[in-house]
């Protein structure tokens, strides 16, 4: 199951909430870009603003330092006979009308002027800078062809009024995104999660379902829909296995019956031998529908020392006939919540097992408790690390050849181990043989 889901997640695409981040994050982008292109086309239309915020551009370089000397300032990009100087508003200046005549020191107000020349234009202009908290005024010429001495105020406009604005709106989207998202979507994980902890052998589990969004509630109603047509399916099928089991018990015992009053012969004894290990085949099949359908009731409680000795002193006649020793002890209190016919099939399949696989005259050792649990022990070769994680699969038999059974049998403990809510558990023995542990649930009382 684990490798499922891990192939699922490599096949799995991007989340939703990666799409509408990335989505945003393009939308953004291009609406950023649209920006830029609006600005770029607004002061192409427009050079007399792009004069304007060029020259105060240049003269912010000038008020920012107190030692700066014009001739240090290089001038935009692509700007041909720069000029830059600080003037008086004196009467011989070539720029006194620009200043107030009443009022010596004060300038009128910063101006720019551009004109057309041969091969391009000029821009000149003056603008009032502040140094040591003296007011100067910086006048500021240039020759120039195309927008290339623009450049700066481009740039200047398009982080001024594009990328600061959008920065913090674009993380205030972002954070409504993650926060939107994730509530839409916590009803999905908790259905995923939901779908992840589905038991395939409880099939009255169900999806929750959530009145909001209308879209989740939908899905996992049809998801609810789609089990309980599985469950349908499967009762059909677990119908027919055991129709079909129970239906091949009499020929069966007829065939069986009819084989006895034939004469001895090396044929009636292989006939009898086949013919049994069909009727063990059915009754195992049978068996395990009726696990696979089984539903433990919580408020049983049934003692498992009990049950314990009822099964070993039903199948002593068997093991001492094989010249086996079939040995039982109960462990404290041996209480559990569980079906009694059922634990009955447990103790039995897991015995003959134990008989079946252990060689020679070596004992078998079957123990309730302590507490909510059952062991059988063998003394045996005991289970290979390669056989471990076979061992209760369906119909697996290391070797078929060898083996009379269907390998059921540890399969249908494993399935009724399930059914109470417990687990069943091997592991090779101190001094050899495997041994077989099964917990179950303990009693509501308890």
């Amino acid at each position: 199951m684990d490798r499922a889901k891990n192939s699922l997640k490599a096949l799995a695409g991007p989340t939703l909430f990666r799409q509408i981040a990335t989505r945003l994050a393009a939308f953004t982008l291009l609406f950023a870009l649209l920006d830029v292109g609006i600005v770029i086309f607004t002061y192409n239309r427009q050079p007399e603003s792009l004069a304007q915020e060029l020259l105060t551009l240049e003269a912010s370089k000038a008020a920012g330092s107190t030692a700066l000397a014009p001739d240090l300032l290089a001038g935009p990009p692509g700007a041909e006979h720069w000029a830059a100087r600080y003037v008086e508003p004196d009467a011989n200046s070539p720029i006194a009308p620009l200043f107030r005549t009443d009022s010596p020191g004060a300038l009128l107000m910063d101006w720019t002027r551009r004109e057309r020349i041969a091969g391009g234009y000029r821009i000149s202009g003056v603008r009032s800078v502040v140094q040591d908290g003296q007011q100067r005024w910086l006048f500021m010429q240039f020759e120039g062809d195309g927008v290339r001495p623009y450049v700066p105020v481009i740039v200047n406009e398009i982080v001024q009024h594009v990328l600061l604005p959008l920065i913090p709106l674009s993380l205030l989207l972002l954070l409504f995104n993650i926060v939107a998202v994730r509530r839409v979507l916590q009803p999905l994980r908790r259905a995923e999660a939901e779908v992840d902890a589905l038991d395939p052998y409880d099939v009255l589990l169900r999806l929750s379902e959530v009145p909001e969004p209308r879209e989740v509630n939908t899905l996992v109603r049809a998801v609810n829909r789609a089990l309980t047509r599985l469950d349908e399916t499967m009762a059909i099928l677990r119908g027919f296995t055991a129709n079909a089991a129970h239906e091949l018990r009499t020929p069966l015992s007829i065939l069986q019956l009819s084989l006895d009053k034939l004469p001895p012969s090396p044929l009636r004894d292989e006939l009898q031998a086949d013919t049994q290990h069909m009727t063990r085949l059915v009754s195992q099949m049978l068996d395990l529908a009726q696990a696979d359908a089984l539903a433990v009731e919580p408020d049983t409680t049934v003692d498992l020392a009990d049950i314990g000795r009822e099964i070993v002193a039903t199948l002593a006649p068997k093991v001492f006939d094989a010249h086996r020793d079939l040995r039982f002890e109960a462990i404290g209190d041996t209480s559990a919540r569980g079906h009694a016919e059922a634990i009955y099939r447990i103790y039995r399949n897991l015995i003959d097992n134990a008989l079946a696989h252990a060689p020679g005259e070596t004992p078998i050792e079957v123990t309730a408790g302590p507490g909510p649990q059952i062991s059988v022990r063998d003394h045996g070769p005991g289970i290979s690390d390669e056989d471990l994680p076979h061992i209760f699969e369906r119909f697996w038999r290391k070797d078929r050849r060898k083996s009379d059974g269907a390998g059921l049998g540890l399969g249908i403990v494993e399935r009724l181990a399930q059914a109470h809510g417990g687990a069943i558990t091997v592991e090779n023995a101190t001094g050899g043989g495997a041994l077989f542990r099964v917990t179950f649930a303990a009693p509501e009382h308890a």
